[in-house]
């Protein structure tokens, strides 16, 4: 199995925790490690001033060195290939074999991200190839599930560490990739949801709460947004067009 790495808040989360450690295992994902450093608590003045510019808040940017952290270890350890989960994942069920299908899709290439995760975006049905699941789009999504090769974090391990960053890590991946020359794929259909996203957990990331409400109205607007304005926006279905090769 892939080697996968859990962003976790070490304080304060355990519920996040205690998820993970029944949900993983159920989906066929034993061995897994946490990204325990990087809290909000550890980021020093000297780690703000040389990571960050003053536009992101504190969250954002405890959740971006996380990510960070896990891409050094990838180039320390020499992993070809990690899964990277945040600690509201909900995987599918038979989340194993579909992983492998992506990975055999990748074999290959080099310099890649692929998104699994479904944050209420779908590649238009008029995209979409038979016993297809990655498809090139010129944007990402959130990051609450991705696999991706030693190269692409070699890339943003190099920029990160040679300008501040204005982005929240998800938006980063998103915009620099022409720039740092690597390629985005989403998966369809997704793989991953996120607790926090749908009122399973509350988020201090982005001040969503939890409850059977919120619950509700979000699984409504996600609908709505996976389902109908996904195939019928022309600006949606331009970021499946004219992609540059990396």
């Amino acid at each position: 199995m892939i080697k996968t790495f859990v962003i976790h808040v070490s304080k304060g989360y355990e519920e996040r925790r205690k998820h993970i450690d029944k949900h993983l295992p159920e989906r066929g994902i034993t061995d897994y490690e946490y990204m325990l450093r990087g809290d909000i608590d550890d980021l020093s003045d000297e780690i703000r001033n040389e990571f960050f510019d003053d536009s992101l808040r504190l969250p954002e940017k405890s959740c971006f060195y996380k990510h960070y952290l896990v891409m050094k270890k990838v180039i320390e350890e020499q992993i070809p290939q990690v899964l990277v989960l945040e600690d509201d994942a909900l995987l599918v069920k038979g989340f194993d074999s579909q992983l492998k299908r992506i990975l055999k899709e990748m074999e290959g290439k080099t310099n890649y991200l692929v998104n699994i995760e479904d944050a209420a975006s779908s590649v238009p049905y008029s995209y979409r190839e038979k016993d297809q699941l990655t498809y090139s789009c010129k944007t990402n999504k959130l990051t609450g599930g991705l696999v991706y090769d030693i190269s692409f974090a070699k890339k943003l391990v190099s920029y990160i560490e040679s300008s501040p960053v204005c982005a929240p890590i998800d938006g980063f991946i998103g915009n620099e990739n022409d720039r740092l020359g690597y390629s985005i794929h989403w998966c369809q259909p997704p793989l991953v949801s996120q607790g926090s996203k749908n009122g399973m957990f509350a988020s201090e990331l982005n001040g969503a709460k939890s409850g059977l409400y919120i619950r509700l109205r979000s699984a409504i607007k996600d609908f709505y947004r996976r389902d109908i304005r996904s195939h019928l926006s022309k600006k949606h279905k331009a970021l499946f067009q004219n992609i540059n090769k990396h």
